[in-house]
């Protein structure tokens, strides 16, 4: 990608600072005597960086697809297995309670802003509005 280096997957996604700041919202939620919604951030965290390795291994299956046939297929089948972790998962942890499944949904957010914010800031994307 950058001048022909292989990016890892830790800071691709920039996982050091996503984990810097759940971290701290664990700890905060977890002081103010909310431990589900802690325990819930903590599923949320897990949540996301499962679904970016899925999504970092699709690529890699993506690019050495051998036809356009088989990379359409492995993006399909990618997603489509993805959305159902995420699915599943929820469901379980919606199991615990409604605090731990919105705490882990914002964990969700928070991971997803966190890339944003991120990649705005490096102006490798930009505002659309």
């Amino acid at each position: 990608m950058n001048s022909g280096k292989q990016v890892g997957f830790v800071s691709l996604f920039r996982l050091p600072s996503f984990l810097l700041v759940t971290s701290v919202a664990g700890i905060v939620l977890g002081s103010f005597g909310m431990g589900r919604a802690a325990i819930g951030l903590l599923i949320g965290v897990f949540l996301y960086v499962a679904n970016l390795f899925f999504l970092y291994e699709g690529g890699k299956s993506l690019l050495s697809a051998s036809s356009r046939r088989n990379g359409k297929r492995i993006a399909i089948l990618g997603s489509i297995g993805r959305m159902l972790f995420l699915a599943v998962a929820l469901v379980f942890v919606l199991r615990i309670g409604l605090v731990a499944f919105v705490a882990a949904c914002g964990g969700l957010l928070a991971g997803q802003v966190n890339l944003q914010l991120v990649l705005l800031i490096e102006g490798r994307i930009r505002r659309r509005c």
